[in-house]
């Protein structure tokens, strides 16, 4: 991954059945600095949800302007700033709680881009991830193009509670401009 500024955030390599996990630190200021902290976990402790953690599922990005995100190991007093892109950095914001932790699984955070033979490992384990985690988050991206209102028409269709109100011009040209972000068009998607 071009944007990954450094592996020293990475002093603890994985052991074979474990994966990271995020901690999302809270701030009540919107635009502080991300911060978050790294912490181990046996995949046989997810699977007895030992450790709730949500999933992010998200594009990338753009990586020619990264964005820092402060980033230490658990049991490390001093850390350093990871470079992500754009999208991650805004999901992150926009994750992030005011007052209370919120623990992670961020494929270009949680796997260490630097080290080839921890990405392949680690995409081995990535179905299992996906289906231990107590939810997967979309992120789409910011709020664009009538998104809301379109993502409200979706649910409202998926509800039955349908008032022809996809007839509408607008609505359409909302749905349609959402449906054509780049996460949808993902192979996996």
């Amino acid at each position: 991954m071009p944007y990954a500024s450094s592996p020293d955030c990475y002093h603890e390599p994985l052991l074979l059945d474990s994966i990271r996990l995020i901690r999302l630190l809270p701030n009540e200021d919107k635009k502080a600095p991300i911060q978050c902290e790294l912490f181990h976990c046996s995949l046989q402790d997810l699977s007895k949800r030992m450790h709730p953690y949500d999933a992010l599922s998200y594009v990338w990005g753009d990586p020619s302007k990264p964005h820092p995100m402060f980033v230490r190991e658990h049991n490390s007093k001093s850390g350093q700033n990871l470079q992500v892109t754009k999208n991650l950095h805004e999901a992150l914001l926009r994750l992030r709680n005011c007052f209370v932790e919120r623990i992670l699984w961020i494929d270009a955070v949680s796997i260490n881009q630097k080290d080839e033979q921890e990405k392949e490992q680690q995409i081995q384990f990535m179905a299992k991830i996906y289906a231990q985690a107590n939810r997967v988050i979309v992120w789409l991206g910011e709020t664009a193009d009538n998104s809301d209102q379109a993502l409200q028409e979706i649910r409202n269709a998926g509800g039955k509670e349908i008032k022809n109100s996809l007839e509408d011009e607008t609505i359409q040209q909302a749905v349609t401009a959402l449906l054509q972000r780049p996460w949808f068009r993902r192979i996996w998607v």
